[in-house]
């Protein structure tokens, strides 16, 4: 008997996944990054990953947390 198939891994190698960060969103938030994953056919931990990669780079580039 074959092993289920298992979901493609969409974090590149070596992502730590032992040390999860744990982030509180309000209701609306949550929403908007449901719906996002949904769209993106992604997990939601995956899409709040490429969001945050997405806005680490704005904070480098401008050197500061806040627009």
């Amino acid at each position: 008997m074959k092993p289920a198939s298992k979901t493609p891994r969409r974090a590149p190698n070596g992502v730590v996944t032992n040390k999860p960060i744990p982030i509180r969103l309000l209701p609306a938030e949550r929403a908007k990054f449901e719906k996002l994953a949904e769209r993106e056919q992604r997990s939601l931990a995956s899409v709040c990953r490429l969001v945050l990669l997405r806005g680490l780079a704005d904070c480098e580039r401008t050197k500061t947390l806040t627009t």
